[in-house]
């Protein structure tokens, strides 16, 4: 027994040691890619390094109730055809701003920079904050964490993870920009993610194919009734700041705002779904398998109540991952002493009641169906 866990032990080290290399390979990769693709285009953001923090004080304010700062920093650029040249700029510090950070020696930046036309530098100012490499940091623990922990099931977790977000940024992102229906597109993308998820972790099995019958039903009951209340509220789908600054840009009047909202929901639903489904199909898979002679009676009583059970706290879930993403909209219109009656009827509080509503919808009525398809499967 010991020897069999140092063996497994020693497998999931073997994984763990494999994978970040892989990582770290994928993300010089990117930075790569990244890099050629600025330089192709416009040398205007570049990163840089702070050498030297020359001063650093209270801006002159009129109002004093407001608390800024200012800093004067001089910094290296570390890329690009000026790379090596030192610059000296003046960054303000506005607790208002995203940029509200102050630096120290030796933190990384990107700069945003002009250029005259013999191509010197005569402005830069700050435009970022380098944190790729705290983020890769994280991502790593939690490869780490999902294996050792999850071991195979976990490995196969993240093998899953991986091709999802790979289809959702390589197939259901392009595809929308590319001016495909995003309607079409966000049902067919989960259906896949759906079956390649389920048949990885599970293998092809009566208890998968429930599970994909299960998700896929529950995903497109969400969608019809999200689709009919997206257009019967008038949702415009271009209710938030990063949907105005996408209709800013140069695919203003391009895409179908409705349906990317409508694809929105089919994603945030996908991942509950799926695991309701998947754990009422296990459930009964289990018992069949433990006990031939149970009553398809049995089974099917058994099905339902793990959905009712889980069936609260993934609702609670879907509802919370929803309005924490509201929170400083909604605590605005409460600071501007608006009514509930005017919160609600924005436009992007209706889109994220609508998503809430009609995700939670979706998951029960996956419950039924899931139940329905193991004991239409089983019979077989």
């Amino acid at each position: 027994m010991i020897k069999l866990f140092k063996t497994r032990k020693c497998f999931l080290l073997f994984i763990v040691l494999f994978m970040i290399p892989v990582i770290l390979f994928c993300t010089i990769s990117v930075r790569a890619e990244g890099s050629e693709s600025d330089s192709n285009t416009a040398e205007s953001i570049i990163k840089g390094k702070v050498i030297n923090v020359i001063s650093s004080n209270d801006a002159d304010k009129e109002d004093k109730n407001v608390m800024e700062k200012q800093q004067k920093l001089k910094v290296e650029i570390t890329e690009g055809k000026h790379d090596g040249e030192k610059v000296e700029i003046t960054h303000t510090i506005q607790p208002s701003k995203p940029d509200n950070i102050e630096f120290k020696t030796g933190d990384e930046l990107f700069l945003s920079i002009s250029e005259d036309n013999s191509g010197k530098i005569n402005e830069a100012s700050v435009y970022q904050v380098v944190r790729q490499n705290q983020l890769l940091h994280l991502l790593i623990f939690f490869m780490i964490s999902i294996i050792l922990i999850g071991g195979i099931r976990g490995f196969k977790s993240l093998i899953t993870l991986t091709i999802t977000c790979l289809i959702i940024v390589k197939v259901f992102l392009p595809l929308i920009l590319q001016g495909y229906n995003p309607i079409v597109v966000s049902t067919a993308v989960c259906i896949a993610i759906t079956i390649i998820s389920l048949i990885i972790v599970s293998g092809f099995n009566r208890k998968s194919a429930a599970a994909i019958l299960g998700t896929s039903s529950g995903v497109i009951i969400a969608g019809i009734i999200a689709y009919v209340y997206i257009n019967s509220a008038r949702v415009s789908g271009v209710g938030t700041e990063d949907a105005q600054l996408l209709m800013d840009s140069l695919l203003k009047g391009t895409l179908n705002f409705k349906g990317i909202l409508f694809g929105s929901i089919l994603i945030g639903t996908l991942g509950a779904v799926m695991d309701i489904s998947m754990s009422i199909a296990s459930t009964m898979n289990e018992l069949r398998e433990n006990n031939p002679r149970i009553s398809n009676g049995n089974i099917i009583k058994a099905g339902m109540s793990v959905g009712r059970d889980t069936i609260g706290t993934m609702t609670t879930t879907l509802v919370l991952a929803y309005i924490s993403g509201t929170v400083f909209l909604v605590l605005g219109y409460m600071v501007s002493k608006s009514s509930f009656i005017d919160i609600i009827n924005q436009d992007m509080i209706a889109s994220d009641v609508i998503k809430t509503f009609a995700s939670s919808i979706g998951l029960i009525f996956t419950i039924p169906i899931t139940v329905f398809a193991y004991w239409i499967l089983d019979k077989r």
